[in-house]
């Protein structure tokens, strides 16, 4: 039986798509000089952006020299934003679970802060089977600091507490199927993992926009929402927090970025 997308990222995403497309962060310099080091044929290599949502990594992979890009989407309000943004890249409507592209295809497949919505086994068998012998898988994610900053810290205590039924990134259930027979006969393993920090500069008025596109988030009722968003606001409107914007609104963000990787068998 074919898996499902998640119906509270199929809810959270089409709700969110707008915001989401203004205000989720982009990825550090240092992790698409990583991409490049792996795939450093940008005029001939074929890369899978899957789960493209937006097309927030579509557009950096675009921007550093990519020609032949591919994105594939299952949230039809996501496609759309990037489909606006970058009509010359081929954007599809498929899943980790069924991808709409030939055996043995692409140079690397890269997932952006959502494989954790498809951590199995079905998954890894299908990118295993686009890509090209000794392709690269390619796993980031984004995810404020705790560490680095306390205003971010209170932020995620505050919004976090509406994920507990979802699968998520800092829950690390991810890895777990890379433990499996399956994953080992598909990749060389273990994965290879290297942090980031990745200190984004956002407008102030962007912080809580950002917080509101977590699916979980966006998909909980309007009232629910409004009055998160406004507790959301009075943490980084706390003098005793470190929330401190410049004269034109704009304030560092500090992330920690994880970028994981391994190579097909």
């Amino acid at each position: 039986m074919m898996a499902k997308v998640h119906p509270t990222a199929i809810a959270g995403f089409n709700v969110a798509a707008d915001d989401y497309a203004k205000s989720r962060p982009s990825y550090p310099t240092a992790a698409l000089d990583h991409i490049k080091s792996l795939i450093p044929d940008t005029d001939h290599a074929k890369i899978l952006d899957l789960a493209a949502g937006t097309g927030i990594m579509t557009t950096l992979l675009d921007k550093v020299g990519y020609k032949h890009i591919t994105a594939v989407e299952p949230t039809k309000n996501m496609r759309e934003k990037l489909h606006a943004l970058l009509p010359h890249v081929p954007v599809s409507d498929g899943t980790s679970w069924s991808i709409p592209l030939e055996d043995q295809s692409q140079d690397a497949v890269i997932v952006a802060q959502a494989f954790h919505w498809f951590a199995d086994v079905a998954s890894l068998k299908e990118i295993h089977r686009v890509l090209k012998p000794n392709g690269f898988l390619i796993l980031i994610w984004n995810m404020g600091s705790r560490e680095r900053s306390r205003w971010v810290r209170l932020l995620r205590e505050r919004y976090e507490q509406f994920d507990q039924n979802v699968p998520q990134y800092r829950k690390g259930l991810w890895k777990q199927c890379f433990d499996t027979k399956e994953a080992v006969e598909l990749f060389e393993l273990p994965f290879q993992s290297r942090m980031y920090d990745y200190d984004m500069t956002v407008h102030k008025d962007d912080v809580c926009r950002r917080a509101m596109t977590n699916s979980y988030v966006a998909s909980l009722p309007e009232h629910v929402k409004e009055a998160l968003y406004k507790e959301l606001e009075a943490i980084i409107h706390d003098p005793i927090n470190d929330f401190k914007p410049n004269a034109d609104g704009y304030v560092i963000y500090p992330h920690d970025t994880e970028f994981v990787w391994m190579k097909k068998k």
